[in-house]
């Protein structure tokens, strides 16, 4: 290989690691809600770290209220009360899942990244405690969105 060949691929596999490494939740590690508060219920939504559709990012809403954006590595533990909420990601489309939530309860709810037209697209899957529980171990803690 050439030098300049060379050079130029170091430089843009340095470009994109730090661009990847700015696309990632970075808040505190997983903790989970203990005690979940008197009457209420937790859904977990987590988005388990991947180079693939690294740098997309969706807005999430619960009951048309915005709560976070979900990024690359991140989960976000919203307290809800006992029911079905309606859970929506947007990015140039929209998901959405319908999650009953029961008092004292634990639901996880996995982001996964899909092919898009101009920009992935963000998609819900509700999972089992046992897989959520191993999956969203290595997330970090989301800041929620000021309504």
């Amino acid at each position: 290989m050439n030098p300049l060949k060379s050079s130029l691929s170091a430089a843009a596999l340095l470009f994109s690691a730090i661009l990847l490494s700015s696309c990632g939740a970075n808040g505190p590690a997983f903790k989970p809600v203990s005690p979940i508060p008197d009457g209420k219920g937790v859904v977990y939504i987590y988005r388990s770290s991947s180079i693939v559709g690294g740098a997309v990012y969706g807005t999430c809403k619960v009951d048309n209220s915005p709560i976070t954006k979900i990024t690359n590595g991140g989960y976000y533990p919203y307290i809800a009360t006992p029911g079905t909420h309606n859970f929506t990601v947007t990015t140039e489309a929209t998901n959405e899942a319908n999650v009953t939530v029961d008092k004292g309860g634990e639901k996880y709810l996995k982001t996964t990244v899909g092919m898009g037209v101009i920009v992935g697209h963000l998609k819900f899957t509700e999972v089992s405690p046992m897989l959520g529980k191993s999956e969203i171990a290595e997330c970090k803690l989301l800041e929620p969105l000021s309504n």
